[in-house]
């Protein structure tokens, strides 16, 4: 299974969120993210909330995995002829 991202905005009214992002501490968050890096995770998920500059990273992360999927599946297609 591929790697999962998801955001969404949230209401600081209904939302109890931290002051500053989960993942680097030092802005506030901006969006509620949950990530799912394989299939075990996908039952429990990380969840949290980031701001947009971490935002960003969890987004290149999962293109940088989903590259190399297709890397390693190109190159068993290219050997199997």
């Amino acid at each position: 299974m591929s790697e999962k991202v998801t955001f969404a905005t949230f209401d600081p009214m209904h939302f109890d969120a931290p002051r500053y992002c989960d993942l680097c501490a030092s802005d506030p968050p901006v969006f509620r993210y949950e990530h799912c890096a394989d299939e075990s995770a996908r039952r429990s998920p990380e969840t949290g909330f980031c701001c947009s500059d971490c935002a960003v990273e969890l987004l290149e992360d999962v293109q940088l995995a989903e590259a190399q999927d297709w890397q390693a599946e190109e190159e068993l297609i290219k050997a199997d002829g």
